[in-house]
């Protein structure tokens, strides 16, 4: 055990787990145990489940080995104060037999006007369970989450439920946990021209999360375009050329950005999907911000986000079925001091893509968020020792998150079967252990 390890196992931090993550080869389950706090099994969820190649077990009576590395928690059904005795008991049997990286994933309706004030009680209540229940298993590299949906989607439109089963379930979401994923009513699906190469726009695609982003829609089959500044073209350029993408250099902050987009998209016949990852930290409190910190970090992290989504959009340069996702912030969420700027303009994504996504829904264009906790990058590799290993130790999985993290969630928002979430912001923070 290394010293850092010893003196954080006297701290009363576990030793982390190794996370399985995808490799090409392990990233789905074989066995999926479905538990019901209903009466009786959903035969809907498990076709469903089926259908997706999973082998499903209604009774874990019928594991051949005593050893789950994924749970579905159907509580859709809300059965009067019963339910919440059903979930613990369900649950409570189960979790002994819990593997280490494995996925649990509840299924429930979200509270919405028309349910009863006891069925959107139960609905909030499995919140705080799952948040709870991550942290409690997230010693063992396992993940919990919700997909919040209705009875009729998994009964009669279970295709928008592919999406988050897949991904939730999947070595892929290894460092998102405790985080709530809701499904809209769109309907929408449009077939998509598979014999077309969907083109993505990555900004800050140099280095770091955002040359993991584009590296990751690469080998998905997207061209990628690459952006960034005139300072890091050489970069840009060696990046670019390795995914066989095209480099374009470009500060997002400047006034003709969007129109410089747009040309572009022209040359490409529109784009299917832009990733706003460009973004800056100038730290100060705000006491003693100089007032060109603030501008700065602002235009570049959320203004410049909405001015070029407004161009882009304006001339129709972002395809139908196209997917647009923000780059959002733990400490937008939390709050982190010395970062009032930063912080202002990470949460203002969060709101922008929830209000956004009303008026694109007629465009048939989804907009979502992530929100990345600590992510080992070479930026975190310069902080100080102690908030270093702090920032990696808290959260559930005891451990820094990956540029591929947040890479796999991008591309899970960006997939043909997502059209029915929008303006959600995912969490790719491992569940920090306090402050959001």
């Amino acid at each position: 055990m290394s010293l850092t390890n010893k003196l954080f196992s006297l701290l009363g931090f576990a030793k982390p787990i190794t996370l399985k993550r995808y490799n090409g080869h392990n990233n789905l389950p074989a066995n999926v145990l479905v538990l019901n706090t209903a009466t009786q099994s959903n035969e809907a969820l498990n076709q469903l489940l089926t259908k997706l190649k999973f082998n499903v077990i209604i009774n874990n009576d019928d594991l051949i080995v005593k050893s789950i590395e994924s749970l579905v928690i159907d509580a859709t059904s809300y059965q009067g104060e019963d339910s919440y005795q059903t979930l613990y008991k369900t649950v409570h049997e189960n979790l002994k037999y819990l593997s280490t990286n494995a996925r649990i994933v509840l299924i429930a309706k979200a509270s919405q006007p028309s349910l009863s004030t006891e069925e959107n009680t139960f609905s909030q209540a499995l919140v705080g369970f799952s948040k709870s229940l991550a942290k409690e298993v997230g010693r063992k590299g396992s993940t919990v989450n919700i997909i919040f949906t209705s009875t009729k989607q998994i009964n009669e439109n279970q295709k928008a439920l592919v999406a988050p089963l897949r991904f939730l379930l999947s070595a892929k979401s290894a460092f998102v946990s405790g985080q709530v994923v809701s499904i809209n009513n769109n309907k929408n699906d449009l077939t998509v021209n598979k014999d077309k190469q969907k083109t993505a726009i990555v900004t800050g695609a140099a280095q770091g999360i955002g040359a993991a982003i584009a590296e990751k829609l690469s080998n998905d089959g997207y061209l990628v375009i690459g952006v960034d500044i005139e300072p890091m073209k050489a970069l840009l350029t060696t990046t670019m050329a390795n995914l066989s993408g095209e480099a374009f250099t470009l500060d997002v902050s400047d006034s003709s950005a969007g129109e410089q987009l747009i040309q572009l998209g022209k040359k490409l016949h529109g784009f299917d999907l832009i990733v706003h990852n460009a973004g800056i930290t100038r730290d100060k409190t705000l006491g003693k911000m100089p007032e060109q910190w603030w501008q700065q970090t602002l235009n570049i992290n959320l203004l410049s986000v909405m001015r070029i989504n407004k161009s882009l959009l304006s001339q129709n340069s972002i395809n139908s079925g196209g997917r647009i996702v923000c780059l959002s912030s733990m400490n937008g969420i939390a709050g982190q001091g010395g970062q009032t700027n930063y912080a202002c303009s990470k949460a203002g994504i969060i709101g922008y893509v929830a209000s956004m996504s009303r008026e694109l829904l007629t465009k048939n264009i989804t907009i979502n968020a992530v929100a990345p906790g600590f992510i080992e990058t070479k930026m975190t590799k310069k902080m100080p020792f102690a908030p270093r290993e702090m920032g990696r130790r808290m959260n559930a999985l005891g451990q820094g998150g990956l540029p591929i993290d947040v890479a796999e969630t991008v591309a899970f928002f960006a997939t043909d079967d997502c059209y029915a979430i929008s303006g959600q912001t995912v969490r790719v923070c491992g569940l920090n252990m306090i402050g959001a």
